[in-house]
């Protein structure tokens, strides 16, 4: 038979192809040419590409995508993509750069920070914690590593004022316009949430047993745990890097670690210390790819 074939034609002799085990496989290819041409072909796999790309952006910003609405995101996503190509041979880190493809590009991004808008400031910091989210879950963490003596032993005041700190690999802090954990917190439980309102907030966020927990931290601890984390060299500089009275600092340092947030060891005036945890820092988590990992949000005051 010669001349173009019907599509439902084309469709039974693939389906007769596929299904028939005695057929000889260049039956079920030939069926396949007639359906479409090699331009067409191409442009199904090009599509099919992109949608996998659009469906990890998805994935990977699950509370921009409910904040903005999935056609805007979808927009949004799709200039990205086409603007920021992944530089990446997995899928977790395409969306790496969003948060600053999205303040690079912001209409207002000329004007002073008191001219421009809230509202794109709200989307930009969502999309920074996130990103930040998703790095602490998949990032190094302590778990199954035993607690150090530096964690757990009583330590004088004194030496531990002048103790060097060790921050966790799984700590980060952020501060942002307004309680974007909050509103995710409530995208991940799937509950109708209402754009959090804007107020400046002050967030850590830390890994304990594969489960990200965010606190919220008031102004003195957040600027006390910044100088910590900045390169500090001992307890006693960073409270008064951050206007922090010592004693504040103990009870402070005390809670933090704890939590497992830091470890503190010797002085730069005595042995050389060591890392606070023992042992190999484990590697990122393992979790398929795109799909969101299972997350919990803590918020304390």
């Amino acid at each position: 038979m010669t001349g173009p074939r019907s599509l439902a034609d084309a469709q039974r002799r693939f389906q007769h192809a596929l299904l028939t085990p005695h057929d000889a496989p260049e039956q079920a290819a030939r069926a396949a040419r007639d359906l479409v041409t090699s331009t067409e072909r191409l442009a199904l796999y090009r599509r099919g590409c992109r949608l996998r790309l659009l469906e990890t952006m998805r994935a990977l910003y699950p509370g921009l995508r409910a904040l903005l609405g999935p056609e805007l995101f979808d927009d949004f996503a799709q200039e990205y993509l086409d603007t920021c190509p992944s530089r990446s041979y997995t899928l977790a880190r395409l969306g790496e750069r969003f948060p600053a493809y999205l303040a690079d590009h912001r209409p207002d991004r000329d004007e002073p920070p008191r001219r421009r808008e809230p509202w794109i400031d709200l989307l930009i910091d969502l999309a920074r914690y996130e990103r930040t989210f998703a790095e602490v879950y998949d990032g190094p963490g302590t778990e199954g590593q035993g607690r150090s003596e530096s964690t757990t032993s009583p330590v004088p005041a004194g030496a531990l004022l002048d103790g060097v700190p060790f921050p966790a690999p799984c700590l980060r802090l952020m501060r942002v316009c307004a309680p974007v954990h909050e509103y995710l917190a409530a995208v991940f439980r799937g509950r109708a949430a209402e754009p959090p309102g804007m107020r400046t907030t002050a967030l850590a966020l830390f890994r304990r047993d594969y489960v990200v927990v965010t606190t919220e931290l008031a102004a003195g601890p957040y600027r006390l745990l910044s100088a910590l984390l900045d390169g500090a060299t001992t307890v006693r500089e960073a409270a008064g890097r951050s206007g922090t009275p010592p004693a504040e600092a103990l009870a402070l340092l005390g809670e933090w670690r704890d939590r497992g947030w830091l470890a503190v060891r010797g002085s730069l005036h005595g042995s050389t210390p060591g890392p606070p945890v023992s042992g190999p820092v484990p590697g990122p988590v393992p979790r398929p790819v795109p799909g969101p990992a299972p997350r919990e949000e803590k918020t304390t005051a």
